[in-house]
């Protein structure tokens, strides 16, 4: 068992990286990154990368003690070391509650820059008008690069990673403005649960705890303790979870509200349905595999097992192909998959396996981890990135699988919560009748005024009205995220100079900008500079945004232990390996439902917009590609 490196020990880059530092930030001075021919391009992220590694990684707790020392947590047995704790715990040997469930969100900016705002800066310019006038969609804007299928899987993705708590005594009272017809005056939302201060600095730059485990561990399946995971796996034998068979149908069991039980199920909609089922689908797969070639295998060891490969198969499948699809550039493509296979690629990493322990030539997986100086965590800059509500549209158009027939559209507000499985009561569609729709409905594209009405008029099962876009705005401030021009400054980005050169000489934006921030560039909000500036070519959100995921997307990779150090057969098993490594998504959807083969016989991303099949060519409603 290797050790992880001590998150004390400071990043130093290497010579080279320093000198790819320093030679790109010349050349950027002429060509930005998204311009340069792609295998440049790809050696400019990875520069930008070592810049940020060295830059933008920052503890929140007063010393090293706080991640747990060894042996203390202490480890009853042996079991954890080769497979992951529901809890988070353990995934650093030498830090044992890095990243667990509780630990706090770190930072990617100095903490000098994240001092919680007055009430009154938190409340300007009014949220709410910034939700009235720039967020609130006013046409649905179709993201035609993506199906919806890519807008389910990131909030499939997100509900693993991170939530905050609210406060049950804090608040705020935003006003409304003038005309606005929201049920309350003032609109009273709760504010973010401040997490216990340890030391001056956490007083005046207050710190906030993750309900979830930070790492990449499928919390949202399998849950974030111990105790709840033994719950979802019930009575079931041989590895496996249980599930519901309801006329040839299978779903996931149900509570008496009719949300299904999971690790994870705030925000239900049919989106999340389809998702969870799928992988809890596909770890009762993994189990089957591994115990025709393991038949000695206990349950728990079956289980276990199939954990680690579901989840890692996950985070391939979001590294190689949910972000080339939402990021649709050359460069991206070898970028994202030189994270995972290496600059040497899938074909030579499967010839002749890894080549040295680095990442560069043979990928993250498999190379040793490290914190580059500051213990693992999910960060508050990460989570503000990840605001991506307006991918949701206002209807989903639904067909059947093989013939193509149009059954019905739903509203969004139609199938969500206890109402997400409509379709399948109400006209009869089964799972690949959704997941068909879903590949050929677009999603929202991430851009000014296209949050769904829906989302800002929203009413949840536990009795709140919230609109999300105002606390959307809200939180950010209130957590001390940058606003967008300070953001790009510690970002090693240019600030914009004024409202028209932040949208790209759009003047009709630039004046409604202008109007809400009352003239002031320094105000605008960080979600808001990031919807409206200029995109590179195939992009589906900013750049600005994506300089957290060039930090972010790998270190989740390669601060984990299990996708870095332990990497082999003997804590995946030689099937689990080859399961991991010789499937994507296409082939996990086509496991289970076959009949989705002719849609996806052509699909180069799963992510991107199917083929159509049978009479669903001839739709021309605007929820899907034409």
């Amino acid at each position: 068992m290797t050790p992880t490196p001590k998150s004390s020990d400071p990043y130093k880059p290497r010579i080279l990286d320093r000198g790819l530092v320093l030679l790109f930030k010349a050349v950027n001075y002429l060509i930005p990154w998204h311009k340069l021919p792609s295998y440049l391009g790809a050696l400019n992220l990875s520069a930008y990368r070592t810049e940020l590694r060295r830059d933008n990684l920052y503890d929140v707790y007063p010393s090293l003690d706080y991640q747990g020392t060894p042996g203390n947590p202490h480890m009853e047995d042996n079991e954890f070391l080769s497979t992951r704790n529901s809890d988070g715990l353990f995934n650093a040997l030498d830090q044992p509650k890095m990243g667990c469930v509780g630990m706090r969100f770190g930072r990617n900016v100095p903490r000098q820059y994240t001092k919680k705002p007055s009430k009154e800066e938190i409340l300007t310019p009014n949220p709410r008008l910034v939700s009235r006038e720039l967020l609130t969609r006013d046409t649905f804007k179709p993201a035609t690069i993506l199906n919806l299928l890519a807008a389910a899987w990131i909030q499939f993705q997100v509900h693993d990673w991170f939530q905050h708590s609210n406060s049950e005594t804090e608040r705020y009272d935003v006003p409304l403005p003038q005309e606005d017809d929201w049920v309350t005056s003032p609109m009273k939302v709760e504010a973010t649960l401040v997490d216990k201060p340890l030391d001056k600095t956490d007083e005046e730059s207050p710190t906030y705890a993750n309900e979830n485990t930070h790492w990449w561990d499928g919390s949202q399946i399998y849950g974030n303790s111990e105790s709840r995971t033994k719950e979802l796996r019930g009575s079931s034998e041989n590895g496996k979870f249980t599930v519901d068979v309801n006329n040839f149908v299978t779903f996931l069991p149900r509570d008496e509200n009719g949300i299904p039980i999971t690790g994870f199920n705030t925000n239900w909609w049919i989106g999340l349905e389809i998702l969870h089922t799928l992988f809890v689908l596909e770890h009762n797969s993994i189990c089957d595999e591994l115990a025709n070639a393991h038949s000695d295998w206990t349950s728990e060891k079956l289980f276990d097992t199939a954990r680690l490969v579901n989840c890692a198969l996950m985070a391939k499948i979001h590294t190689v192909e949910w972000t080339p699809a939402i990021l649709s550039h050359p460069t991206l493509k070898i970028a994202m998959n030189a994270n995972w296979w290496g600059l040497l690629g899938e074909k030579l990493n499967k010839l002749i396996g890894r080549v040295g322990k680095g990442e560069t030539l043979s990928g993250i997986p498999g190379s040793q981890a490290e914190q580059h100086g500051t213990p693992y965590s999910l960060t508050e800059e990460f989570v503000s990135v990840y605001r991506l509500h307006s991918l949701i549209p206002d209807d989903i158009a639904f067909f059947e699988s093989q013939t193509g027939t149009h059954k019905t559209t739903y509203p969004i507000s139609d199938v969500v919560f206890e109402k997400a499985r409509t379709p399948f009561q109400e006209s009869g569609l089964k799972f690949e009748d959704i997941f068909y729709s879903f590949g050929i409905n677009y999603p929202g594209a991430v851009t000014l005024n296209n949050t769904p009405n829906f989302l800002r008029d929203l009413h949840t099962p536990d009795n709140r009205h919230i609109d999300l876009s105002t606390i959307d705005i809200l939180r950010d401030r209130e957590r001390g995220v940058p606003r967008y021009n300070q953001f790009r400054r510690l970002f090693h980005m240019k600030p914009a100079s004024d409202f028209l050169s932040l949208t790209g000489g759009n003047k009709d934006v630039a004046d409604k900008l202008n109007k809400v921030y009352e003239g002031d560039i320094e105000k605008v909000d960080l979600l808001v500079g990031c919807q409206c500036e200029p995109l590179p070519k195939g992009f589906g959100f900013s750049d600005t945004a994506f300089r957290v995921f060039i930090l972010m997307a790998s270190r989740r990779l390669k601060s984990d232990r299990f996708i870095a150090t332990e990497w082999n057969d003997k804590t995946y098993s030689t099937v689990g390996m080859q399961w991991v490594q010789n499937q994507g998504m296409k082939d996990v959807l086509l496991r289970h439902f076959p009949t989705l083969g002719p849609a996806l016989k052509d699909a180069k991303n799963p992510f991107a917009p199917w083929t159509k099949v049978g009479n669903s060519v001839d739709y021309k409603g605007k929820e899907t590609n034409a």
